[in-house]
């Protein structure tokens, strides 16, 4: 009897004692993946875009711009950039709407990647020139009239469109009701401009959405 007593005892402490490995414990074992760096976010639409190529008709002065990372963010420095290249300023340029920027280049990527051509951005005094939320812009290749008409399918923008031989150009704003217009003045000189009836545009309008102002690729 005391034989047997002594034998459960012995086997129960058995059990509480770990078993014997043969190395050192270890607080985990590091598999292959958890060794390996995460790969950064990509965004596939952002990594297809190529830089565009943008030029100031005043001041000639030009540069390269790619207004999104690889992630879909957009990239502040490459706003400054663009920024600077469209001011006609001597000072610090003034900054424009981060939308109006995002339009502007997703008309240039809309019409394969074409060279935008800024006419004037900031201007004092000027509407939404004065608050940086317009910009008067070619794209190189393009019809001012053909531009006109894809930005008039945005929503929530204003696109005017001047058609002297000597101007055509498009300007863009961004506003929270859309209104578009015609224009003929040759420049320096202002008429009155024509208002582009768009019975859709209120419809078009009401269904924006901040996706929307993204491109999608080079089409």
């Amino acid at each position: 009897m005391r034989f047997a007593k002594a034998l459960v005892l012995a086997v129960l402490v058995a059990r509480d004692v770990p078993a014997s490995t043969g190395r050192e414990p270890r607080a985990c074992d590091e598999s292959a993946l958890g060794r390996t760096a995460r790969a950064p976010r990509v965004a596939v639409w952002a990594e297809a875009l190529p830089a565009l190529e943008v030029r100031n008709v005043t001041t000639r002065m030009s540069g390269s711009v790619r207004l999104y990372t690889p992630d879909g963010a957009v990239d502040e420095s490459q706003r400054k950039v663009f920024e600077r290249i469209a001011s006609t300023i001597d000072t610090d340029p003034r900054p424009l709407s981060l939308r109006l920027e995002q339009l502007v280049v997703k008309a240039a990527y809309r019409f394969n990647g074409a060279r935008i051509l800024v006419v004037s951005a900031w201007r004092w005094r000027a509407g939404r020139h004065g608050t940086g939320e317009a910009l008067d812009f070619k794209l190189e290749g393009v019809r001012a009239a053909r531009l006109a008409a894809y930005l008039r399918t945005l929503p929530r923008v204003g696109v005017g469109i001047y058609t002297h031989p000597r101007t055509q150009y498009v300007h863009l704003d961004v506003r929270d009701a859309s209104y578009h217009w015609i224009d003929a003045s040759p420049p320096g000189i202002r008429w009155r401009e024509s208002p582009l009836r768009d019975n859709a545009a209120a419809r078009v309008d009401a269904t924006w959405t901040s996706e929307m102002d993204l491109p999608t690729a080079i089409e």
